[in-house]
């Protein structure tokens, strides 16, 4: 057998550079950076993963995440007060840093006479009790921002229900502060049901799977099948969540019976490696593409945590994509400006800014509140 510097042989060396390729966390600051690059029009032209289906992935991924900890970690007296107050401890301090600096930014706008989120509050103004209050804390609060796209606003400024909320003249979407955000409030939703969800048998898991699936497929029959029912609806995404406790589900039984051939593992990161970053390379996009893509997806999690789980710096970069994720919308709207300058394109410019800034915010918010979450989660299983 070839033997290589180290006396390692081509198959060790080929191995290792797979492994330096394929993290969970890498998968996840992957998917992240895509949205954002899908956000600014892309890279020189390329774009991964459209931003909806990235989301989607995260929303499996997610559903994994939570089945793990709840199951594994969140256990004993009190766990589900930990988990509920860490899990937003880990979600409001960043997005509110990020929700003042977009206030901050629209008052600048505003004052200068050019368009912005306060514009639109402006033209509607005055404003009912009800609906002011209504913006105010869900801008706030997370909760009911995905509503915001099936919502219309009369002439008086009343709010009210309507299927075609992202076509209207006025569309209330353009009054959250952070409308990016409107995938928090589903992932919140989730947290909040998944204590009474992730413990029970898979056949139970199947089931909600299936319903949420079949409410998909009711909207498409009744031609509903572009955003926002598509796509943040939350009975139509919940599918998503619930393939990731299946992920779960697989992952337990792996560790009892294990696969004992390196070959295999790696070679289903390969592929689901390829499929992330070439998706729109492959084929025509189909229905039967995006189901391709979200069930390789949910095999792949599998093998890829159990592979990477125990690599820090891994965790650490996939901890990056919350923060990538909500303060993307800070240079969104800053960076197209003409008298900015750019670095190759709008695109690359936007993500190495928003990584930046992620990295700073992890370190000076995330980390010392993440010892604080890790303190609070390690007495529950003392």
């Amino acid at each position: 057998m070839l033997l290589l510097p180290g006396c390692l042989s081509l198959s060790e060396y080929f191995f290792i550079l797979l492994n330096l390729l394929f993290y969970m966390g890498l998968l996840r600051f992957l998917l992240a950076c895509g949205v954002v690059i899908g956000h600014s029009d892309g890279i020189l032209g390329y774009t991964p993963l459209a931003g909806d289906l990235a989301v989607q992935c995260f929303y499996i991924i997610s559903g994994f995440y939570m089945a793990l900890i709840l199951n594994e970690k969140y256990t004993g007296k009190q766990s589900l007060y930990v988990f509920y107050t860490n899990r937003a401890l880990k979600i409001y301090p960043l997005y509110w840093i990020v929700l003042l600096l977009r206030v901050v930014y629209a008052f600048i706008v505003l004052y200068f006479g050019y368009p912005g989120t306060l514009t639109h509050y402006a033209e509607t103004w005055p404003l009912p009790a009800s609906s002011l209050t209504f913006l105010i804390v869900t801008n706030v609060f997370i909760f009911g921002l995905d509503w915001y796209f099936f919502l219309g606003i009369k002439n008086d400024g009343a709010l009210f229900f309507t299927k075609d909320g992202m076509t209207r003249n006025v569309k209330v979407y353009d009054m959250a502060f952070n409308f990016i955000a409107w995938t928090i409030s589903l992932e919140l939703l989730f947290y909040l049901f998944a204590p009474f969800i992730v413990r029970k048998k898979p056949t139970f898991i199947i089931l909600i799977l299936l319903i949420s699936l079949i409410i998909r497929l009711v909207l498409i029959q009744n031609n509903l099948t572009e955003a926002p029912w598509n796509y943040m609806f939350f009975p139509a995404q919940i599918m998503f969540f619930m393939a990731g406790i299946l992920a779960y589900h697989m992952y337990t039984y792996l560790l009892k019976y294990p696969i004992k051939s390196k070959i295999t593992e790696y070679g289903i990161l390969l592929v689901i490696t390829l499929i992330v970053l070439f998706y729109y390379r492959f084929f025509q996009e189909s229905y039967l593409k995006q189901i391709f893509l979200f069930i390789s997806i949910t095999l792949s999690i599998p093998v890829l945590f159990k592979l990477t789980k125990a690599y820090n710096w891994d965790r650490w970069l996939g901890n990056l994509s919350y923060p990538i994720y909500i303060t993307q919308i800070l240079f969104l709207k800053l960076l197209p400006a003409k008298s900015i300058p750019k670095v190759i394109d709008l695109g690359f410019t936007t993500l190495i800014c928003t990584i930046l800034l992620s990295i700073t915010l992890d370190y000076l918010v995330t980390k010392p509140l993440e010892r604080i979450r890790q303190s609070r989660a390690t007495k529950l299983i003392h």
